[in-house]
């Protein structure tokens, strides 16, 4: 756990040490600072205290997300026709929760792919696409390739 010391608030009670977070706290972090019902404290925090964004920010950077493992079936494609991307990962993880200093954090992460199809088309990186790529017939991650050749295939997850 990292240590939280808390200046006395409003009426002396405890209070939440606002201060800038490097780097910038992201929508998860304050979405969970907005859980907090606790006054901004009057001064900055003292010692070893860390601000809640920061701290919430650890706890994000802690987190293992889920590696796709794309792949093109049947490990090939037609030429002119549409080639079907299998990314083998998850957009939507399970939740992680943590007990921190300061109560309960959850945290929610949602990916989305992005794809350089290897042949130079433009753009070069196509997405994003924030659902799982699946197979022919129902997949709608899908490019078309009009040159015969060997190409490398990168898939990137964001979150």
């Amino acid at each position: 756990m990292l240590p939280y010391v808390a200046n006395a608030g409003p009426g002396g009670g405890p209070c939440l040490a606002l201060g800038s977070a490097t780097p910038a706290p992201n929508v998860t972090v304050l979405a969970w600072l907005g859980t907090r019902h606790l006054p901004a404290c009057g001064a900055r925090p003292v010692g070893n205290a860390v601000a809640p964004a920061v701290l919430a920010l650890r706890y994000w950077q802690t987190v293992r997300l889920p590696v796709p493992h794309p792949s093109i079936p049947p490990g090939w494609a037609i030429t002119g026709k549409l080639a079907y991307l299998v990314t083998g990962g998850t957009t939507a993880p399970p939740e992680w929760h943590f007990s921190t200093p300061l109560g309960p954090l959850s945290i929610t992460a949602r990916g989305a792919y992005v794809v350089d199809w290897g042949d130079g088309s433009l753009p070069v990186w196509t997405g994003p696409y924030p659902e799982e790529g699946e197979p022919w017939p129902s997949g709608r991650i899908t490019h078309t390739y009009d040159w015969v050749g060997t190409v490398t295939v990168v898939v990137r997850e964001e979150w």
